[in-house]
C-alpha cells in the first residue's frame, strides 16, 4: 500500500526564507537572461516597485557575499524536518 501524506509539513521560518530567496534569485536570473537575449524568451513577470527594490538589494547582497559564507548559509537553510507518518 502506498504511503499517503495527509497534509504537507509546514515550513519553518528559515525554510520559508530559503523558498522566497530562491524564487527571488531565479526571477533576477531570468530578467538578466531576457535583457541579454531579448528575442529568445518570454518577458519575465512584472512586479511592483517595492518587490523590485527588495529584489535589487537582496540579489546585490547575495552576489557580494563570499562563496564560502554563501555555501554555509545555504547548507543551514537546506534541512527540513521529516514527515509525520500515521501507521497503516
Amino acid at each position: 500500500m502506498p504511503a499517503v501524506i495527509k497534509r504537507e509539513t509546514k515550513y519553518s521560518p528559515i525554510q520559508a526564507f530559503r523558498r522566497w530567496s530562491e524564487r527571488t534569485l531565479i526571477d533576477a536570473a531570468q530578467e538578466d537572461l531576457y535583457r541579454k537575449y531579448p528575442g529568445t524568451a518570454v518577458r519575465p513577470r512584472r512586479r511592483g516597485p517595492a518587490s523590485r527594490a527588495v529584489r535589487i538589494v537582496f540579489t546585490t547582497g547575495f552576489r557580494l557575499t563570499p562563496a564560502p559564507i554563501r555555501r554555509r548559509i545555504m547548507k543551514t537553510m537546506l534541512v527540513r524536518p521529516g514527515q509525520d507518518w500515521d501507521p497503516a
